[in-house]
């Protein structure tokens, strides 16, 4: 069953399918044309026959002598091959004088009372050559005519059954031509296989070895067509899974780096407090030490999450939302950590700038970027937005007044647990270019002229809403 579904396969019946209905639409076309090109050919030849036998006969002085039969035309040519064919001459009143096939037609007798009929009752004018055709024979007829008047006519005819010999003849041959074509084209069809099938089976063994995580292999194209295209496509794939290999392997090893040392740390403090090595204000402290680092965790295991559920495939439900209240529960979400750093949020957002997102995504993406100018700023973090390229789009910026981005900052701020010189989670900026990325906006983070930081990001305004 696998043979028989493989593409090879598939090919080769297709191709004997279209080859088969060709021959049988050729065969159902070429029956009735051939017999009609055999007969128009038979009749031209029946008459010209017919022409030189009457033209031999008024040459004769003394008619026809019966011992000279041979001198006369026996045969036709039907497409290059020479058919015999039989003449009858008869004087005026219709008797035959001599037949070429006297066991059929004697001479003596008058046509109307042979078996055999040539003419079939219909009616004709001897003065003009006439063609007939009976259930068996094809036959021609012209006049003898000299000075003295009509010295009779001449029959020459042919047995349908000839014909239809020729014909079977000429259909093996072509039945025979047709094998032999195929017989080439299947040979030729093997070789075509074989050139198709052996890249596929190439792409195959590749696929298994890169689903076996074996990324560095790479197929070479020799050519320039949809295999090599197909081909450079595979590599493509190689080394864009190569890379988030990578980069999975890189975020759980960080991953695992970043929740052991809050553990490690609660864990020591703990033992600490069970074996009374803290007490009083040293015991406070080590509880409170738990605690910010129990917040850590929990911080960090969010951003997992987040992260988890970003990267799988799933369906956006995107709305129109006014960014204004986004930011206000923002604010609040945030606002905590901000009086804790003493720093002051500052929100120039009008109400009535409508963005088209989801809900939650939007807020997390929001909060990420607050959280952060919070964490690096000196006294504020600014939040504005602006209708841009003729309002189709909403620019949201983010400005602190902290130290701003370094060159390393700037380069790797994205990617999964890069911290800096600050301790973070290292997951909320790129959380924030995923989100932007599933609502087909862009962001970038460089440092202001007047200091500090700036992340803009540009996301679709809610379409029919200004």
């Amino acid at each position: 069953m696998g043979k028989l579904q493989s593409i090879s396969t598939k090919i080769i019946i297709s191709y004997l399918a279209v080859v088969i209905s060709t021959l049988l639409v050729t065969a159902l076309v070429f029956y009735p044309l051939l017999i009609g090109i055999l007969e128009k050919r038979a009749e031209i030849g029946l008459e010209k026959q017919a022409w030189e036998i009457a033209h031999a006969i008024l040459s004769r002085q003394s008619g026809l002598p019966a011992n000279r039969e041979y001198d006369f035309p026996l045969t036709i040519i039907l497409l290059g091959r020479s058919v015999e064919s039989d003449f009858l001459w008869l004087d005026p009143q219709d008797k035959i004088s001599f037949s070429s096939k006297p066991e059929l037609f004697s001479s003596g007798l008058s046509l109307s009372q042979l078996a055999v009929k040539l003419r079939e009752g219909e009616t004709f004018d001897r003065n003009k050559s006439n063609i007939f055709k009976s259930e068996s024979y094809l036959a021609a007829e012209v006049p003898i005519r000299s000075s003295a008047g009509l010295e009779g006519t001449v029959i020459t005819f042919l047995a349908f059954s000839t014909l239809h010999t020729l014909y079977r003849e000429m259909l093996l041959l072509f039945f025979g031509c047709f094998l032999i074509a195929l017989l080439v084209a299947l040979i030729i069809a093997f070789f075509l296989i074989r050139y198709l099938v052996r890249p596929l089976r190439r792409l195959e063994e590749y696929a298994i070895a890169v689903g076996n995580r074996q990324f560095d292999i790479r197929l070479e194209t020799k050519s320039n067509n949809e295999l090599s295209q197909l081909t450079a496509t595979f590599n493509q794939m190689a080394d864009q899974l190569k890379s988030h290999d990578e980069g999975m392997r890189r975020f759980f090893r960080n991953a695992s780096h970043e929740m052991k040392t809050p553990l490690m740390s609660i864990n020591g403090y703990a033992e600490g407090i069970r074996d009374g090595v803290f007490t009083g204000p040293e015991m406070e402290n080590a509880i409170e030490i738990i605690h910010k680092e129990s917040l850590r965790m929990r911080n960090l295991v969010e951003n997992i999450i987040d992260i988890s559920i970003l990267e799988q495939p799933h369906k956006n439900y995107f709305l129109p939302h006014d960014l204004y209240y986004i930011i206000e529960e923002c604010r609040r979400t945030v606002g905590g950590y901000a009086m804790e750093k003493k720093i002051e949020i500052v929100s120039l957002v009008q109400k009535d700038t409508w963005v088209s997102g989801d809900w939650d995504q939007l807020c997390s993406l929001l909060i990420n970027l607050l959280s952060n100018g919070i964490r690096h700023a000196k006294s504020f973090v600014k939040v504005k937005s602006q209708t841009i390229d003729s309002k189709n789009k909403v620019l949201i910026t983010v400005h602190d007044d902290g130290a701003g981005f370094n060159t390393e900052d700037l380069n790797h701020a994205f990617e999964y647990f890069y911290t800096g010189a600050n301790r973070g989670s290292g997951l909320g900026l790129p959380i924030v270019k995923k989100i932007v990325t599933e609502h087909n906006g862009q962001v970038r983070i460089y440092n202001s002229s007047q200091g500090g930081a700036i992340a803009e990001v540009v996301l679709w305004a809610a379409k029919g809403v200004s």
